[in-house]
């Protein structure tokens, strides 16, 4: 299939909506037949198989991430604001839902879960 800009950015609009595709904190991320199933769907939107859906995505998610990163590059110490890359990619602004979904979960203090549990496994005993 040739992918035109507008079917690219429709793509993106339709990949969107199927948060579990690319939201590892999405409970049904890691079900493999729940993720086929959603593939599928964006495949039948488009009149072609999953597998070419799949493909373009990937893709695009490389493109994005590769701009992406030339803006963080370009933001070191002592650049001027007109020396910042900023993306002229077509599909950058729409992919921008992607920009923090590898951010880090908050860490756990494990040292204050342990005295926590001490204490309640303490009172328990008493």
């Amino acid at each position: 299939m040739e992918w035109s800009k507008d079917d690219c950015l429709m793509l993106i609009q339709e990949y969107q909506k199927y948060k579990l595709l690319w939201d590892a904190k999405d409970p049904f991320h890691y079900s493999k037949t729940k993720k086929h199933d959603a593939w599928c769907s964006l495949a039948k939107l488009f009149n072609t198989d999953h597998e070419e859906v799949r493909k373009k995505m990937a893709s695009l998610s490389g493109s994005f991430r590769r701009e992406k990163a030339k803006g963080k590059k370009s933001m070191g110490t002592g650049k001027g604001a007109m020396e910042v890359y900023i993306s002229n990619w077509f599909a950058f602004k729409s992919m921008l839902f992607l920009a923090d979904k590898d951010q880090p979960r908050p860490t756990l203090n494990t040292e204050s879960v342990c005295i926590n549990v001490i204490l309640i496994i303490a009172n328990n005993n008493k």
